[in-house]
């Protein structure tokens, strides 16, 4: 037995809920340059985050970096949200040709880009109301901030929809199968939701800035809906591998 077949034996000495998934057979492999470039790029961001370059000096200074970790905390739900996106992917699918590389590149531009947006806006609408403070300000550009926040959110779930997409239309060289069809069809979906809020978003900028930033409340809703409707379909078209 080669060394890739002792790792399938050794992952399928797994609890069933503990390797891989259930309906999904993964065509990825070990992790390639584009998966390690990608890692790399993902900490890059998550650095940029950092709550406090230094140590506090006084309990002043404590209290006050203690009080920035609920909004740090909701954009590293946010970033590691993204990140296992990018890893399901690259683990259902595997591709590592030139179409998936530039994609790839694009959506790690779109991640860096929307960090600086997504920490301005959780500083100003949980630090500084916790705090009581207006140390971040909109100024008179309430609606451009929107309009990057909202670009950046469109630019990465745009780039998940896109290799998504790719996967659907090689879905016969991939061999996928009903219950894989299914799967692929939902997260193409969640990810086109996704883009069609960030898009309502930017629009109602224009002339409804409050409203821009509420509209993402309806991202629960709408992807627990897709979640719902793709479980239902899987179920009556899978069967289960591990039975």
């Amino acid at each position: 037995m080669d060394s890739k077949d002792e790792n399938v034996a050794s992952r399928r000495r797994l609890p069933r809920g503990l390797r891989e998934e259930r309906f999904f057979r993964w065509r990825g492999g070990d992790v390639s340059r584009i998966e390690a470039l990608s890692d790399a790029v993902f900490a890059f961001s998550l650095t940029l985050l950092v709550v406090a370059l230094e140590v506090p000096q006084s309990s002043d200074q404590l209290v006050a970096v203690f009080w920035q970790f609920p909004a740090f905390a909701l954009c590293f739900v946010f970033l590691l949200w993204v990140w296992f996106e990018h890893y399901l992917y690259y683990r259902r699918f595997g591709f590592e040709d030139a179409v998936t590389v530039g994609l790839n590149g694009l959506l790690l531009f779109f991640v860096v880009f929307y960090v600086y947006p997504l920490k301005f806006l959780a500083s100003a609408l949980i630090t500084d109301d916790l705090l009581n403070q207006g140390n971040v300000t909109f100024g008179t550009h309430g609606r451009t901030v929107m309009w990057l926040y909202s670009g950046g959110f469109v630019g990465i779930f745009s780039v998940f929809s896109l290799l998504y997409a790719r996967a659907w239309w090689l879905r016969e060289e991939l061999e996928l199968d009903e219950a894989e069809r299914v799967v692929t069809r939902g997260a193409l979906t969640g990810h086109l939701a996704s883009v069609v809020i960030g898009l309502a978003s930017i629009a109602l900028a224009f002339v409804i800035p409050v409203l821009s930033g509420l509209i993402y409340f309806a991202m629960g809703p709408v992807q627990g809906w897709n979640g719902f409707r793709t479980g239902r379909k899987l179920k009556g078209v899978a069967t289960d591998p591990g039975a």
